[in-house]
């Protein structure tokens, strides 16, 4: 049986120069995830190439861009819309020379860059308390943080 898909979200991680990732606070206006953390990133809209979208969305909640992502994974997760949602994730990464400062938090509460240390502490949505976690433990992470 093949899982429904409710709704198609591209993911951005951004890792600087110290292993910090940025992060979304969603702010209490929002139905999905509210006061939770997240990435940055959105649904794609209808025929957009999730790439496509996560340039997009990033660009439109912080005002960066980057020249070039990598997939970190895409697979199926549950989403806070409703009970059984279930949502097609496509979360892209890279890394920056980008600060707290370069950002423009256009979308949610506050947009900045969290140290490692911090993240277990945080309350993440439903899908980002899997990844979030996954992605720091991954070598994909221990390359770029090597790698500066």
């Amino acid at each position: 049986m093949v899982a429904r898909v409710d709704v198609r979200i591209a993911g951005v991680i951004l890792v600087d120069p110290q292993g910090r990732l940025l992060l979304q606070l969603r702010d209490g206006n929002t139905r999905v995830d509210p006061h939770c953390w997240s990435l940055p990133g959105g649904h794609l809209d209808p025929g957009e190439d999730p790439l496509a979208a996560a340039h997009r969305e990033l660009y439109e909640e912080t005002g960066l861009k980057v020249d070039e992502f990598r997939l970190f994974w895409r697979g199926l997760a549950p989403v806070g819309r409703f009970p059984g949602a279930v949502g097609e994730f496509s979360i892209f990464y890279a890394p920056t020379g980008a600060t707290d400062a370069d950002v423009v938090c256009g979308e949610g509460a506050a947009m900045r860059f969290v140290d490692r240390s911090d993240v277990p502490a945080l309350e993440f949505g439903r899908a980002y308390a899997e990844i979030v976690p996954h992605f720091l433990g991954s070598a994909e992470y221990r390359q770029l943080v090597w790698a500066g």
